[in-house]
């Protein structure tokens, strides 16, 4: 639907939403007014289904929209049933740069935070962003790569008070987000999507609801195309 303006979205959007339950369409307008703009998740080979999973379910019932996945190392595996239809709600992009991802990032104001234990790292209960936050989590085994760490802008710890010193990456993506959640959330008040944003995902999460969505939306194209060539005879 990329090449759709933010009018055709909004238009299919009605189009499809003829179909769905007032309850449906109401719900679609309540989440949408707490996905949090000011904060999306990048997630770096994580490779263990079970945990990447669990991650985008939790992402979803925090309110984060965006998620960036790199998979030039390890292939990007879900388990649908851990992940309880998240895929379904996510904006998700897949990248093999990771380098051009948080470049890009930057470049949209985003700062990058990693997760990390080194020297400089302050306690994220201690983080207070001014601008939307980037969070990258690294693979299970070794963390952040040294390509993500030369782009980070803060490097963010979890205290540790047990005999434990380290979570299990989808535990600390858990953590993580609940606390940057409520941090940004000012900023994510000021700058809300846009609306190419909203009809964009009105669309995504009305194409999931419906299982004859794709006939729908092909009759949506063609009545599109059939009014296009009416107004240039």
């Amino acid at each position: 639907m990329d090449h759709l303006s933010t009018e055709q979205k909004k238009a299919l959007y009605e189009h499809l939403s003829a179909h769905l339950s007032d309850a449906k369409k109401e719900l679609f307008s309540q989440v949408w007014s707490q996905r949090n703009s000011a904060l999306r998740l990048v997630l770096e080979n994580i490779y263990q289904p079970l945990n990447a999973s669990a991650i985008l379910r939790t992402a979803d019932a925090l309110g984060v929209h965006w998620i960036d996945v790199i998979d030039n190392e390890h292939p990007w595996t879900i388990n649908r049933k851990i992940a309880k239809g998240a895929l379904d709600w996510l904006k998700i992009q897949n990248h093999s740069n990771v380098e051009k991802v948080l470049l890009d990032l930057k470049a949209k104001g985003y700062m990058i935070a990693v997760t990390d234990f080194s020297p400089e790292a302050i306690s994220i209960y201690d983080f207070i962003p001014e601008q939307p936050v980037a969070l990258v989590m690294g693979t299970e085994l070794s963390g952040i790569s040294s390509t993500v760490k030369q782009c980070a802008d803060v490097s963010l710890v979890i205290p540790m008070s047990g005999f434990s010193q380290s979570l299990n990456v989808s535990v600390a993506a858990g953590v993580a987000l609940s606390h940057l959640t409520t941090s940004t959330k000012r900023i994510s008040d000021i700058q809300r999507f846009t609306d190419e944003e909203k009809w964009d995902t009105m669309v995504q999460w009305a194409s999931h609801s419906i299982y004859w969505s794709d006939t729908l939306i092909k009759e949506f194209l063609e009545n599109q195309r059939a009014n296009h060539s009416k107004a240039h005879l």
